[in-house]
């Protein structure tokens, strides 16, 4: 129907400004906004520490942190995702499946952080001499489950239906590690960044569990929960998605570690910042397919229709910005100085341009954590490693970091590529 006479509001703006009230948007546009705080000041964070510390001491420092996210991550066992797909049909074992996950991540993240840090000197001894070997471990043991609960939460206030809360929680906590950093440079010991960002973490779980305590129904509510969610269940579903997103953490976490080991802390303190800000837009995606398992987890029929306007709303959200970062990466990198320009600006534009791929593969991950396909899960992510981290290490040497920028955009638009192939394949088949 056209506009009637006289009004204000074009019928599409109406339709296209409606379409983000749905329950499923709304929620996945309140993550996106979280992971544009965050990236926005968390990009503040690094401009403070490039302007107080040396490129040598921010990239040791951002190499500890990327190691303890990937580390964190990690030993999560993807149990964030089952969160997200079993929170809304457990009923009143919901607050028990929250917390056995927590336990269960928590345990493995501190076991992982000691082992890693206790091997530093056979896997990582640039660090190990950097920090020292018994600050390492003090580190690593106890700042990788703090970060395992830290990420977690997240995905519990999306499974109850709380996301808006989650960019306030996340602009607190950026905003307490920028205070606790300039605290920190009185002091200017080597870990203060790092320090900073661990404490801010704690102070921030503190709070969150104790609102979560509050809106998890318990055990004796007697809400009756839609279907059984028996341990062996979560067990089979986090077996295929942990062991995929192992592949995942490799490309998004593990690339830091091996700037460092392949070209040196100043050469990996560039890749950590242009990393931050390329990695803002892969979130836009992971943001609203966490809130489309969320929403769709209890009545998978509409996963067809949630899944297209998940995509839609992701390109639409991330293309502006990869139309803005891609010519003006030299100018953006130029807040944190000329060394960052000089040695980021082509990474940062290739990086950023890969976020427009990853969108499908992305959305493709989702749909298959809704569905319970064990082989998508896994495979995707795998394919994908091989596509981004052997070309990345066989081009680094030649190109430096821009082989970084180009393994990512390549490796991600091939598998794009090939996911896109598959479904036309399949609906070609189907349509006989």
């Amino acid at each position: 129907m056209p506009d009637a006479p006289g009004s204000r509001v074009p019928q599409g703006l109406r339709n296209a400004v409606s379409g983000w009230r749905d329950p499923q948007h709304r929620d996945g546009l309140a993550l996106v906004l979280s992971s544009g705080l965050t990236s926005v000041i968390g990009l503040l964070y690094w401009v403070v520490a490039a302007r107080l510390f040396a490129p040598e001491v921010v990239g040791v420092n951002n190499t500890l942190i990327s190691t303890m996210t990937l580390l964190a991550v990690a030993a999560q066992l993807n149990l964030g995702n089952a969160l997200l797909r079993f929170v809304a049909v457990a009923g009143a074992s919901a607050r028990r499946l929250v917390l056995s996950c927590y336990a269960v991540a928590g345990v493995a993240a501190a076991v992982a952080g000691a082992v890693f840090a206790l091997g530093a000197g056979w896997w990582a001894p640039e660090l190990q001499h950097a920090v020292g070997a018994g600050p390492l471990i003090v580190f690593f043991a106890l700042a990788t489950p703090a970060w395992t609960v830290f990420v977690m939460q997240d995905y519990a206030l999306t499974a109850v239906k709380r996301a808006t809360l989650v960019p306030v929680e996340n602009l607190v906590f950026s905003l307490l590690k920028i205070a606790l950093l300039a605290l920190g440079a009185l002091v200017a010991f080597s870990t203060v960044i790092a320090v900073s960002w661990v404490v801010a973490t704690a102070l921030t779980i503190v709070w969150i569990t104790v609102f979560l305590l509050r809106v998890l129904p318990s055990g004796s509510s007697g809400t009756a929960a839609p279907s059984p969610v028996r341990p062996r269940t979560v067990a089979r579903f986090v077996s295929a998605d942990w062991t995929g997103g192992l592949f995942t953490l490799a490309v998004e976490f593990g690339l830091p570690l091996l700037v460092l080991v392949t070209l040196g802390a100043e050469q990996a303190a560039t890749f950590g910042i242009a990393w931050a800000i390329a990695y803002g837009l892969y979130l836009v995606s992971h943001g609203m397919g966490q809130s489309m398992v969320a929403h769709v987890a209890a009545d998978p029929a509409g996963l067809a229709a949630a899944r297209r306007s998940m995509t839609t709303k992701s390109l639409a959200l991330v293309l502006p910005a990869v139309l803005v970062i891609v010519p003006g990466a030299g100018l953006i990198l130029s807040i944190f100085g000329p060394h960052y320009v000089a040695t980021g600006t082509t990474l940062l534009a290739l990086a950023a341009l890969s976020a427009v791929p990853n969108i499908v593969v992305t959305e493709t991950l989702f749909a298959a954590r809704v569905r319970q396909q064990r082989s998508v899960l896994l495979g995707v992510p795998a394919v994908l490693a091989l596509l981004v981290i052997p070309p990345a290490l066989v081009l680094m040497p030649v190109l430096g970091l821009t082989g970084v920028g180009v393994a990512l955009v390549v490796g991600q638009s091939v598998m794009a590529v090939a996911i896109l192939a598959q479904r036309w394949v399949a609906a070609r088949r189907d349509a006989r």
